[in-house]
Order: C-alpha cells, then sequence, then structure tokens
C-alpha cells in the first residue's frame, strides 16, 4: 500500500453517550426535541436522528459543576428554566443554548418540581420545606408562597383553563391541594390518596381530574365539588397517566363512548393499560412490552408516561432508562432509545453495508442500534451482564454473544424486519465466558474462552437461516489452555489457526483441527488484554497491561516488533489499511493510530474519559466506533483525504489572495486591500494599509471604517490594540480607535471579549497621552546637552524602540561597523585564546535623532556615557568571548556624535579575550584562523542587522606580535539561528565577524629545537667509527644523545595544550628518536657479532648473505658441512674461483684464507696461500703472515670442492667492521631521506 493510502487521522463523527440518568424527562410540543435530565446538565436529544444535539445547564463562567435539581420546559417552546443545587433559577434559550437570566430563589431547602403556566407568565415552584411559590416571570418575583402541604413536594400542575387561576400539589401527606394563583389562597382540598401522588391529568372539558398514586388506585376528581367520583383499583403502584382524547384512542379498540374519560397507566408491572374512568373498566392491556416488571412488589418499573397529542405517540421511560416511543394508534414500538448504558465492554458491527450496531454493556441485554436514526431493539436472553459479541465476514447477519451466566448465544438478524432474534443458547463452561469469535471464511465453528482457562471450539450448523427451531449447540473440543484467566481469542482469516490472549502474561497458537498447540509467545511483562491477526502477513498482534503491543512472526514465534507509547494498559488494537497500521485503545481513554512500518503513532485521538474497552472498525475502514467505561460510544470518521484536499485548496487560495492584495496596493485601491487583508489575518500590511490610508485624510479614512462588516471591525480594533503596544506605530492605533469608540459606545460594535480588549489598550494609550501632551518645546538656542535631552525626550523618543528604517519604518536598521585595531596579544599556545585592544564605530540613521531645521547653527552633538543612557544604541555582543558579556560591561572609553540628519556614530574602546580553536597538525609550522564575532544580542534581522563599512578594518602601524606576525584579515557577515529558550530570544540574528590569519614565528624553533635535533642525530653516527670492541665509549656516546634529544623535546612539548591528534613536531620527535635508537641497536648488534667464536661460511659476499649468515650461523654451518663432504674437517677452503689476477695485492683483498683459533699459548702464525694460474690444477705455496719472515714451501693440490661450490668463511670481527662501515652510509642516506619527506610534507 503506498503512503498516501495510509490513514492520517480521524475525526469525531458523532458522540452517543448518556443522556438521562434519572430525574425530569420532557419533550417539546411537536415531540421533535426530548429533554432529558442528566447529573448538572440538561441532554436535548434529537428524537430524528437519536442523538444529543446541545446540552444546558453549564456556562463557561462555572468553576464547578451545578448539579440541577429538575427543570420545566416552558409551553410555548422558547426556553427551559432549571433549578440547581447552588439555589439558581436559570432561564435558558434552549434553541441558541444560551443562559438569559438567573436569580435566586428563596426556598428553605432545595426546590423539587417546578410547572409554569399556560402562557409562561406564571412559574411554581415546590421545595423540601414544604411551601410552594409562585413567580412571576416578567419580573422574576416571587409574588405569593402557597401553604398547606406536608412534607417534600411531589407534583405541581397549573389547571390548563385560565379562567380558573387554579394550581395544584400534593407532597408527602397524600392531599392534593387546589390554591388561587390570583390570591393565594388554599381553595381545594382532594383527599383519597393513602400513598404519594404520582400524576395528576386534567380532562379537556375542565372539570375533571384523574390522580394516580402509589397506593394503586386512579382516582376521578370533580373539581367543582371538590368529591372523588370514581375510585380504581389498578392493582400496582402506578407512577404515570395521561388523558387520551376519544378521537385518539387506538384503532382496535371498539367500544367507546362519546362523553368517557379514557386514560393510560403505567407502574411496576411494566406494561401500559388503558383504562375508561366513568365504568370503572379496563380495556386495553398492552401484551409485548419490552420493560420487564419491577424484581420485587413495590419496586419501579416504568417512571414516566409521556404524551404528544400531535403525532399520537406516547414514550415510556424505564427505570433503566431506557425511552421506548409508541404508536398509540396501534401500540406498535416505533423507537427504542437507551438514556443510559453504563460501562460499554464490547461492540459490533451488523448488516449489510454495516447498517447496525450490537452493544454489550454490563447489562443482561445486548443494544441493538440502527446506526442511522441510532433506535435502538434490546436483546433479551442472558441473565447477567453480557461480555463479549462476535461477528464474521461469512453471514453479516450472524451474532454470537457470551455473557457472564457461564453461556453463549446465537442471534440471526431478520433482513426485513431489522428485527434480531436469538437462534440457539448453550451453557458448557463454568465460569464467566470472556471473549468468543467466529470462523471467518465458513460458518463452521466458533470458539469460547472463560475465566475457566479453558478453550471451547463449538460447531455451527449449516444453512442457520432455516432452522425454524433453537439450535442445540456442541462443543468439538476443549482444552485447558492457560494457567489464569483467558481475555481473549480470535480466529486467523483462514480458519486455520485461533491464539489467546491470558493473563498469565502469554499468547498461545493453536490449531483449528484438534485445537493442537503450536507455540506460545512470551515477552510481556504483565497479562495480555488482545491478540489479533494480521489480514495480510503472517503476524500477529497482542496488547497488554505493560503498556506495550508487539507484533509476533507466525512462523519463527519470535517478536517481531515493539510498540511504546500508551501510558496505561492497552486493551484492545485491530489491524487497518490492509495491516499496514494499527489503532489501539487504553485505558488512559486515548485512542492511537500507528504505522507498522515506522513504528510511529500517527494520531492519538481524545473523546473518552476513562477506559476504552473496544474497538471496531468497518467493513472499508473508514468509520471506528470506540466504547468505554464512561458510557460513551464514539463514531470516529477517517478524514485523511479530506485534510489533504482541504489543505492544498486553502494553500491555493491563499496564494492567490496574496496576489491579489499585491495587485490592489498597487493599484492604490486601500479600501478592499484593507478587507482583504484582514481576511487575510495580516497586521503588518493591515497597517500600512491604515496609514496610506490617513496620508488621504482622517475623514476618508472613517468612512471606509464604517464601511466594514462588524467582524472586519473586530480584527481591525485586535490589531490596532497590538500596534498600540509600539509608540512607532500609535497613531494609526490610535486613529482606528477614535473610528470604532462611537460604534463601541453605542453597542453597536460587541464582541466576547471586548471589556478585555480595551482594558489592553488604555495603559499604553495613557502612556501616549502623557508622551504627547507633556512634550516640552524646542528653544531657539539650546547647547549641545539641551538640544540632546529635548531630543531624546520620553514624550517623543523611545529609547526601548529601535530607530524605523531608512526606505521604509518596518525595514530592519542596518548598522555599518569598523574596527580599529592596536593590539593582539597571542598566548595560545596553553589556553587556546588571544587578546584583542580595539575601538568599535558603529554609524546607524536615527530619523528622530534629526535636528537640522531645529538648530541650524549646529553641526554635531558629541556626548559619552550620558548620551548613551539617553539614546537607542545597537546591543551587541562578542559571540566568542571567554566569558559571554553583553557588549558595554567592559567598556573603557565612549563616544557618541549625532549629525544634524541623524546620524548616529558610536565609539567604544573594547579590551577582550577570544577563544580560538587550534589546528596543530604542522606545529609549530601552523597558521592559524581566529575570529572575532560581533552578534546582535536582543534584535533580530527583522529588526536590525549588522553590516561592515566600506573599510571596516584598520590595523595599527606598530602591532607586533611576539610568537605570531599577523598575515591577513578579512571580514563577512551571517546570520545566526535560535530556538526559544529561556536563555535567549528566538529568530535569526545577525553576525559580523574578523577573521585573522596568524602564522607562527619559526625561528626559534628551528635555532631552538630542530637544528640542535639534527646535530645530536648526527652526533649519535660516531659511534660507528670506533672499535666494534670498544663498549664504554659507544654506551657513552648513545645514551647520552638520546638523554639530551628527550631534554630538549620536552621543553617544546610541555608548552603546547594536549590534543587529540599528533603534530608535526612529534613526527620529527619520533623520527629523531627512531635514528638515535637504531643507532644504539646497530652497536649492540655489533657488539654481539664480535664476540661471536666460530667463523660464518657464505655462499656469497654480499649484503644479503652476510646479514642472513649472521643471523642463522647454525643453518649455514650446516649447508657448508653439507657441500664439502669428503674434506679434511681439520681445514677450511676457501673459494678462489673468483680470483682472475696474480697481483697479491688484488689476490688478498678479494679471497681470505680463515683459520681456526684455538685456545692455546703458542702462536700460530697467519699464512696466505699462493695459486698457481692454472685454474684446474694449481701448485702453491703457503706463506707465513707475522713478524718472522715469510717462508714459502710449494706445494701441489687437486681442485677443491670449496671452489666448486662457491663458499667463503668471514671471522665474527670481520663481519661486524663490515656492518659499521655501512652504518656510516646507510644512517646519513636514510636520516636525509626522512627529511625530505618530513620537509615536504610541512610545505606542501
Amino acid at each position: 500500500m503506498s503512503k498516501a493510502n495510509l490513514k492520517e487521522t480521524f475525526e469525531v463523527e458523532c458522540r452517543h453517550g448518556a443522556f438521562y440518568t434519572g430525574g425530569n424527562i420532557q419533550w417539546n410540543a411537536n415531540a421533535e426535541y426530548l429533554f432529558c435530565q442528566k447529573g448538572d446538565t440538561v441532554s436535548m436529544l434529537s428524537m430524528s436522528k437519536g442523538s444529543v444535539i446541545s446540552s444546558l445547564g453549564i456556562t463557561e463562567a462555572d468553576q464547578q459543576e451545578d448539579t440541577i435539581n429538575c427543570f420545566a420546559l416552558c409551553n410555548e417552546d422558547t426556553g427551559i428554566i432549571t433549578y440547581h443545587k447552588s439555589g439558581l433559577f436559570k432561564l435558558w434559550d434552549w434553541k441558541t443554548s444560551k443562559l438569559t437570566k438567573l436569580w435566586k430563589s428563596i426556598h428553605k431547602g432545595p426546590v423539587m418540581r417546578i410547572t409554569l403556566s399556560n402562557n409562561d407568565v406564571l412559574m411554581a415552584s415546590g421545595g423540601s420545606d414544604g411551601t410552594v411559590r409562585l413567580w412571576d416571570l416578567q419580573h422574576h418575583a416571587c409574588t405569593h408562597s402557597l401553604r398547606g402541604i406536608q412534607g417534600v413536594i411531589s407534583i405541581l400542575e397549573f389547571h390548563p383553563n385560565r379562567e380558573k387561576s387554579l394550581l395544584f400539589g400534593a407532597g408527602d401527606n397524600t392531599k392534593i391541594y387546589g390554591w388561587d394563583i390570583a390570591t393565594g389562597q388554599e381553595k381545594i382540598i382532594l383527599s383519597g390518596h393513602f400513598s404519594k401522588v404520582t400524576s395528576l391529568n386534567f380532562h379537556e372539558n375542565g372539570n375533571y381530574l384523574v390522580s394516580s398514586g402509589r397506593d394503586r388506585v386512579l382516582i376521578l376528581w370533580d373539581i367543582l365539588t371538590g368529591t372523588s367520583i370514581r375510585v380504581l383499583p389498578v392493582y400496582e403502584g402506578i407512577e404515570g397517566t395521561f388523558i387520551i382524547p376519544a378521537k385518539c384512542l387506538p384503532a382496535f379498540i371498539k367500544s367507546r363512548k362519546s362523553d368517557g374519560i379514557y386514560i393510560a397507566s403505567a407502574g411496576e408491572k411494566g406494561v401500559v393499560k388503558i383504562w375508561e374512568m366513568t365504568t370503572g373498566k379496563q380495556i386495553y392491556v398492552q401484551d409485548d412490552s419490552l420493560v420487564p416488571p419491577a424484581k420485587e412488589e413495590g419496586g419501579l418499573s416504568i417512571t414516566h408516561l409521556l404524551y404528544n397529542s400531535i403525532h399520537n405517540i406516547f414514550a415510556v421511560v424505564s427505570v433503566d432508562h431506557n425511552i421506548i416511543i409508541h404508536s398509540l394508534e396501534l401500540f406498535e414500538c416505533k423507537k427504542q432509545l437507551v438514556g443510559y448504558s453504563d460501562e460499554i465492554l464490547d461492540v459490533a458491527y451488523l448488516g449489510d453495508n454495516d447498517s447496525h450496531l450490537a452493544i454489550a454493556t454490563n447489562s443482561c441485554e445486548i443494544k441493538l442500534y440502527e446506526i442511522l436514526s441510532m433506535n435502538c431493539q434490546l436483546l433479551c436472553g442472558h441473565t447477567d451482564s453480557v461480555l463479549a459479541l462476535a461477528t464474521t465476514l461469512a453471514n453479516v447477519n450472524l451474532l454470537v454473544s457470551s455473557a457472564k451466566d457461564n453461556s453463549v448465544r446465537v442471534w440471526l438478524l431478520d433482513k426485513e424486519t431489522s428485527r434480531m432474534s436469538c437462534i440457539g443458547h448453550a451453557v458448557r463452561h463454568t465460569a464467566s465466558i470472556s471473549s468468543v469469535a467466529i470462523s471467518q471464511t465458513s460458518l463452521k465453528f466458533f470458539s469460547t474462552v472463560a475465566q475457566d482457562s479453558c478453550l471451547k471450539l463449538w460447531e455451527l450448523p449449516n444453512n442457520l437461516e432455516l432452522h425454524d427451531q433453537a439450535l442445540s449447540l456442541n462443543t468439538s473440543c476443549t482444552i485447558l489452555a492457560h494457567q489464569k484467566e483467558i481475555n481473549c481469542v480470535t480466529i486467523s482469516p483462514n480458519d486455520k489457526l485461533i491464539a489467546t490472549a491470558s493473563q498469565d502474561k502469554t499468547a498461545k497458537l493453536w490449531s483449528t483441527e484438534n485445537l493442537e498447540l503450536l507455540g506460545v509467545f512470551h515477552g510481556h511483562r504483565r497479562g495480555v488484554w488482545c491478540v489479533r491477526f494480521s489480514p495480510i502477513d503472517q503476524v500477529l498482534l497482542t496488547t497488554s497491561a505493560d503498556c506495550t503491543m508487539k507484533l509476533w512472526s507466525l512462523t519463527e514465534l519470535n517478536c517481531l516488533k515493539t510498540f511504546e507509547g500508551h501510558e496505561s494498559s492497552v486493551l484492545r488494537g485491530e489491524f487497518l489499511s490492509r495491516g499496514m497500521q494499527l489503532i489501539t485503545s487504553g485505558g488512559d481513554g486515548l485512542l492511537k493510530l500507528w504505522n507498522i512500518k515506522t513504528s510511529e503513532c500517527v494520531s492519538t485521538l481524545h473523546q473518552h474519559e476513562s477506559h476504552v474497552w473496544t474497538l471496531a472498525v468497518t467493513k472499508d475502514q473508514k468509520h471506528i466506533i470506540s466504547g468505554g467505561s464512561d458510557s460513551l460510544l464514539v463514531i470516529w470518521r477517517d478524514v485523511t483525504e479530506e485534510r489533504k484536499a482541504r489543505a492544498a485548496s486553502e494553500k491555493a487560495q491563499l496564494v492567490l489572495e496574496e496576489q491579489k492584495l499585491a495587485n490592489l496596493l498597487k493599484a492604490e485601491q486601500l479600501q478592499t486591500a484593507l478587507q482583504l487583508a484582514l481576511k487575510l489575518e495580516r497586521p503588518s500590511q493591515v497597517l500600512k494599509i491604515v496609514e496610506a490610508i490617513l496620508k488621504k485624510g482622517y475623514h476618508e479614512f472613517a468612512e471606509i471604517i464604517k464601511e466594514l462588516k462588524p467582524f472586519r471591525k473586530e480584527s481591525l480594533l485586535r490589531c490596532a490594540v497590538t500596534w498600540n503596544m509600539n509608540s512607532r506605530n500609535s497613531h494609526a492605533a490610535q486613529a482606528v480607535i477614535s473610528a470604532l469608540i462611537t460604534e463601541i459606545g453605542m453597542q453597536e460594535l460587541q464582541t466576547s471579549d471586548l471589556f478585555s480588549t480595551l482594558e489592553v489598550m488604555i495603559p499604553y494609550t495613557d502612556r501616549h497621552f502623557k508622551r504627547s501632551g507633556n512634550c516640552p518645546s524646542f528653544g531657539s538656542s539650546m547647547t549641545q546637552t539641551e538640544l540632546l535631552q529635548e531630543l531624546a525626550n520620553e514624550c517623543r523618543y523611545d529609547k526601548m524602540v529601535r530607530p524605523p528604517g531608512v526606505i521604509n519604518e518596518t525595514d530592519p536598521i542596518r548598522i555599518y561597523t569598523r574596527a580599529f585595531i592596536y593590539t593582539i596579544k597571542s598566548n595560545m599556545a596553553k589556553t587556546l585564546q588571544f587578546d584583542v585592544h580595539l575601538m568599535l564605530q558603529f554609524r546607524y540613521l536615527d530619523k528622530r535623532l534629526k535636528f537640522a531645521d531645529i538648530a541650524p547653527y549646529l553641526t554635531q552633538i558629541y556626548g559619552g556615557q550620558n548620551a548613551h543612557e539617553m539614546i537607542w544604541t545597537p546591543t551587541v555582543y562578542v559571540a566568542n568571548e571567554r566569558t559571554s558579556a553583553v557588549m558595554g560591561n567592559g567598556v573603557k572609553d565612549l563616544l557618541i556624535s549625532i549629525s544634524s540628519y541623524g546620524t548616529v556614530m558610536l565609539n567604544t574602546r573594547l579590551e577582550t579575550t577570544l577563544n580560538c580553536g587550534l589546528r596543530l597538525e604542522k606545529f609549530p609550522f601552523d597558521v592559524q584562523e581566529c575570529p572575532l564575532v560581533f552578534e546582535s544580542w536582543t534584535h533580530n534581522v527583522d529588526d536590525m542587522v549588522l553590516d561592515w563599512d566600506e573599510y571596516p578594518i584598520v590595523i595599527a602601524d606598530n602591532l607586533y606580535l611576539t610568537e605570531y606576525k599577523l598575515v591577513d584579515t578579512w571580514v563577512n557577515r551571517s546570520g545566526v539561528s535560535y530556538t526559544p529558550s529561556q536563555h535567549h530570544y528566538a529568530g535569526n540574528f545577525s553576525s559580523i565577524n574578523i577573521t585573522f590569519k596568524l602564522a607562527r614565528e619559526m625561528g626559534f624553533f628551528m635555532m631552538d629545537y630542530y637544528v640542535p635535533s639534527i646535530l645530536i642525530v648526527v652526533v649519535s653516527w660516531v659511534s660507528f667509527w670506533l672499535h666494534q670492541d670498544a663498549s664504554a665509549p659507544r654506551i657513552v656516546l648513545g645514551t647520552n644523545t638520546i638523554l639530551a634529544f628527550m631534554t630538549l623535546a620536552s621543553k617544546v612539548e610541555n608548552s603546547l595544550p594536549k590534543v587529540s591528534y599528533i603534530k608535526a613536531s612529534e613526527i620529527w620527535f619520533l623520527g629523531c628518536t627512531i635514528f638515535l635508537f637504531a643507532a644504539m641497536v646497530e652497536f649492540a648488534f655489533v657488539n654481539t657479532i664480535y664476540r661471536r667464536k666460530k667463523n660464518v661460511p657464505l655462499k656469497k659476499v654480499n649484503s644479503k648473505y652476510i646479514l642472513k649468515s649472521t643471523l642463522t650461523p647454525r643453518l649455514a654451518r650446516k649447508q657448508f658441512q653439507k657441500n664439502t663432504t669428503g674434506l679434511e674437517r681439520s681445514r677450511s677452503w676457501s673459494s678462489l674461483d673468483n680470483a682472475n689476477t696474480n697481483n697479491e695485492q688484488d689476490f688478498t683483498s678479494q679471497n681470505y684464507l680463515t683459520v681456526h683459533s684455538f685456545p692455546s699459548t703458542i702462536n700460530i702464525p697467519s699464512v696466505r696461500i699462493e695459486e698457481d694460474k692454472d685454474p684446474d690444477y694449481s701448485v702453491g705455496s703457503i706463506t707465513t703472515i707475522d713478524s718472522t719472515p715469510p717462508v714459502t714451501k710449494p706445494f701441489s693440490r687437486r681442485p677443491t670442492l670449496a671452489k666448486l661450490h662457491n663458499f667463503t668463511t668471514m671471522t665474527p670481527q670481520q663481519i661486524a667492521q663490515w656492518i659499521d662501515k655501512r652504518s656510516r652510509i646507510v644512517f646519513p642516506v636514510s636520516f636525509i631521506i626522512f627529511n625530505v619527506f618530513y620537509w615536504s610534507f610541512i610545505w606542501i
């Protein structure tokens, strides 16, 4: 599914909550609206829609709830009067829901009954103090206090005939009293009842009265004589009656008398009966009443009986707050309304196109609503509270319910009559059945779970519509599923899997074939409330009391995602948008919409006050219904596409109107432009238009204002109040207020917040008046100080307001800046900061200080700190100062000059310590760029912009730095963005900066570090010319050079801060250290070789074989012995194969005879072998090489194996000398190469 099709938000389409919780109930004259008492409000219910359209009784000014004791509807449908616990009578216009009048009651206790006369001129109130008071509603004054009744007043009725001027009432003493409302005198006392009188009804001729009571009788009275004509026993306590005109009697009543008195009664038996009072006969008894009888004798069943003669209907109000509307003609039920549902535990959509809604409350009755009219049908059958409901797409008319009575019932909706009936029930569980689910693809089975921890699978027969008799429901499989009570069960879309959720913190997966356990989902820390299968993916959703929701893989049985966001238990969850989204409800009364892919909560919906127990989604997923413990049923509508379309339309319309406004301003059609700017709510544009109109004259301005519509005037007034807070805009603001003040005084302009709006305006207006009224005039000849004082007088100058822009007053003021640099003191090596001593010069134009016309004899005004305190100056601070302080705290010298045209020049000297983030990679050959940043403190770029002057920086000629040299300086400007916080204003603030480019003076480091370190490294090479066995001098030389270099390097490193990267000086230190250490290692190696005793055989005389044989002498000797098998082991042969000359000097320089050394006191002379020229067979001689004369002995020999195999041997001393000779070359050459690379890195 594309992102565009994901849902983003829902809006409340309608709310169906409790609208009647007991007390008075009335409907208006044409029965279009029903007024029901609900706590501290009176709910106004639309009979056609079946929903509350408004509530009366509470105003915005009420700080606390004020419970309504009783109310009475005006007979002329003009208003309603309520009496409150606070002792106040309130008159409401119920059509507008506005309070029109209130007055204090003078009863000594609460008022229990209110009634009004036919013409709504008089009101009678009966209190718990036993008094009845008459009130004149025109003056809201009590005219009479009527006495006689004892106890609480239970009934009050005016005689419908005005000529009679009678008021009847009854109380605890069971007598009916009649008073003359003109005189207040008691005229009639009717005695006959022996219990509370519950109703009084007058016959249409005005001579007869019918009363009912809980003494189980109806009495017909003759008002003229004050006697009873007939006492009719009805054998039940009567709570409501009404007289039926003979012409309105039901059609099925054939026997009727033209002069008969017919009355309908209802009471504790729950049925409506019709009586003929003159004969005392019962002529009809309701046989299909929907109200159950009272549970005990003397209890309540029907509490009110209302009649409307216009539509010939009557309403029965039950003790369960259900209202049932009947047609009197046929006595059929037309509509059922539920006034109070208590907690809503579950809901389910039924019927084609989700036309019906079944609701389970903590009642034994299921309430079935028609969505369009909210007409309710009560489904009776369960004997305890219904807990769960289930429906299926396989048959949208099927409903399965479970309850606390351990039973499950199957219901079927008749499409033609829209009536639902129970077609089967069964009891198999041993505890309350908490959840039920029906198979989705077929009607083969359903499953239930209960608090007995069992999961049951039930079979459903085929063709449910054809079964005339009650179904026999049987379980096909039962299993003990969990360790604790089970909260929820659900069936997968393909009917192959069942999932359960339990208070044991787990959810389990079962097979529908034999209830085989397929997997257990562990992970929640508290009980799991709900479990649902994804309609698309193999994913399971669980919601838990640990405030989380989890998605589980059905294949891997692992947790895929965890959603967190609710602050209390997550009670219910459903998939939306083809499994791409979730809707969840919690114990905190919130609904949350989630995107599964991003785990993001898209929207939070809040309408409920407490636990939201249930959610239901329509098939098209355009509506969601939620119900909770607050007895509130909310239908939510998906408005994602509507809002997107509306936003796009509004954006396009806004662009068009803004363009239209610009065109109107350009065409100078100011009146039309003013209206459009007010419509777009552009206060700045409105101000410009008002100022432009005022330039044409105040009279024209007043005429334009007068032609504005009232709501546009309200908008203009609010704009004027905002402008009035700024003295610069006070003229336009006062002009608007002046133009509107007449209409305000004549109450032609009235707004809900007019008083508070004007109250805000008063102090600023007073300040502007004082400023303009007490403003002194300029003298003819004034000194600079006097002129500045007059220019900056608060009557004409507000130093807290920045100067206007140069072209347009609303443009930001531009501050041109110059910096004169005197000294720069760098101490950056250790502290990463430097000191700058400079003078700053700010130049800007303040038109309010122009004095060219006032004092032409002056060209400049000079001042110091005193002038700074009198005028507006820019607030600028050094942003990278070590201790960020507002500029001015560090001021040493201050000079201000003001030109005759208002140009202000502010000069200040400043010495500041700045932070500079050094980059020391190439230390000590580094180049640093250190900024000096100036930033606006209180004014953002809409009000003030910092800029550099034409010549922004002036450097002192004698500027000298000890460690660095100033290479270059440059300036730039930028803006800094801030978010609102307690430390700073919000917005973009202007910023300018100077950047100093500083290059380090390297002469000190070259002479004090680099040159000495080079000499130390060179001195370390002297050891290569010392004898290999001279250990003492070579060790002393090596250690001294290393210690000298370490001491030299430590001085440089101690002067720098510690950084996390390597510096160029450290690279030099590491390289020199390696060379010094390598010289010591070379000595140790040579000395070790020199002290060896055995010769080293060499295959060739070159560096490779010398080093290889030296490092692995044993391996070399083994190879040598292998190649010299058969020779005498006491003699060492030399390879003379390469001797190509007879020259003795060349021969001895290229070939060596090695003689083994033996520990002896005998001097064995060295010998030299002279070889014959014959390369194959030679005759030579052995010559001794010592102090004795050489003795040459000729000899002959065969070709040697040494020659054949090209081997040579060297003594350890010779090898040591050979290594020293080559070190004299290798070390200098390597050091030169290191220097080439190092200095190339430094300078490139």
